[in-house]
C-alpha cells in the first residue's frame, strides 16, 4: 500500500517584473503574478493540491525584490530541488530567489508585521530605466516634500489615497517611515508601513512630488490626512517606478532596518 505523502508548507521568496502583469492576485481573464506561479507550481508537483498567498497585493504594472509567499503543496522534495525546478518552469520575468520549509502555522500575510516599498524618480531620462523610473522633469523642493512626508509617518487615516471600495472598510494604516534619498541621478522613496491600500503609496509619492513641483503646499497635505480630499487620487504616481522591498516577520527585523533609516520608533508617532 502507497504511503500518502501529507501536505507540507514552504516561504517563498520571490523577485519579478510587473510589467506585463496585471498584479499578484489570480485572475481568469488576466495574466497575474499568483496565476503564473500557480501554473509553473502545477507541472512541478503534478496532479495534486497546491496552494500558494502573498504577504499582499501588489498592482498592475508593480515589481518585486523580495516578495514573500507561502506554498503548500505534498511533495517530498527538498527546499533546494523545489527553488531549482520552479526557476526552470517559471516565466523570465519571474523568478524564486529562496524557498524555505516553514511551519503549518506560518502565513505569508497574516504573520507580516510591516512591508517596505521602493518608489524610483528619475531626474534625468534614462533610455534603460523607463519601465522602472518615473522620469520628472521638473526642479523638486526636496526640504518641502521631506516636510510634508514627516506628516504622513504614524497612524493616520488614509481614507484620501484610498480606493471608493476601500472607503467601506477601515483606512487607518500605520506608517513607520518615509525616507527619501538622492543616489545617482535617481531620488529613491522608501515607506515602511503596516500595510498599504491599494494604490496608497503610489499617491503618497505623486502628492509628495507635486509638493516638490509647489503645486502642492505642506499644509494642504495636512488636510489630507485630517479629513477627505480627492487630490492624491489626481496625482497618483505611474506603477512601473515601485518595488515591493521586502516583508518583515519580527519586530526586531523591523526595529534593526529602520535604525538603518534613522528611525527610533517603531510604532511612529501617534495622529
Amino acid at each position: 500500500m502507497k504511503t500518502r505523502t501529507l501536505s507540507r508548507r514552504f516561504k517563498l521568496v520571490i523577485e519579478y517584473d510587473g510589467t506585463n502583469f496585471s498584479g499578484w492576485q489570480k485572475q481568469n481573464d488576466a495574466r497575474t503574478i499568483q496565476g503564473d506561479l500557480l501554473k509553473a507550481a502545477a507541472r512541478v508537483f503534478g496532479d495534486t493540491a497546491i496552494d500558494i498567498q502573498g504577504c499582499g497585493r501588489t498592482d498592475a504594472g508593480v515589481h518585486g525584490l523580495r516578495y514573500v509567499a507561502h506554498l503548500d503543496v505534498a511533495t517530498e522534495l527538498a527546499p533546494a530541488a523545489i527553488r531549482e525546478l520552479y526557476d526552470e518552469e517559471l516565466p523570465k520575468d519571474i523568478a524564486v530567489i529562496e524557498v524555505a520549509s516553514a511551519s503549518s502555522r506560518f502565513h505569508a500575510r497574516h504573520h507580516c508585521h510591516a512591508r517596505c516599498y521602493l518608489y524610483q524618480v528619475g531626474r534625468r531620462k534614462s533610455a534603460f530605466g523607463k519601465r522602472y523610473v518615473w522620469w520628472v522633469r521638473d526642479d523638486l523642493d526636496l526640504a518641502a516634500m521631506r516636510e510634508a512626508a514627516s506628516l504622513m509617518v504614524g497612524m493616520h487615516d488614509f481614507a484620501s489615497f484610498a480606493e471608493k471600495q476601500e472607503l467601506k472598510k477601515s483606512t487607518k494604516v500605520l506608517v513607520h517611515a518615509v525616507e527619501l534619498r538622492e543616489e545617482e541621478g535617481l531620488l529613491l522613496f522608501r515607506v515602511v508601513g503596516s500595510h498599504f491600500l491599494w494604490r496608497m503609496v503610489r499617491r503618497m509619492v505623486g502628492v509628495l512630488v507635486e509638493v516638490g513641483r509647489h503645486g502642492l503646499s505642506v499644509e494642504e497635505v495636512g488636510a489630507m490626512l485630517a479629513g477627505q480630499s480627492e487630490v492624491p487620487v489626481r496625482h497618483t504616481a505611474p506603477s512601473g517606478g515601485l518595488f515591493f522591498e521586502r516583508a518583515f516577520y519580527d519586530e526586531e527585523e523591523v526595529r534593526a532596518f529602520l535604525a538603518e533609516l534613522g528611525v527610533s520608533d517603531t510604532q511612529g508617532a501617534p495622529a
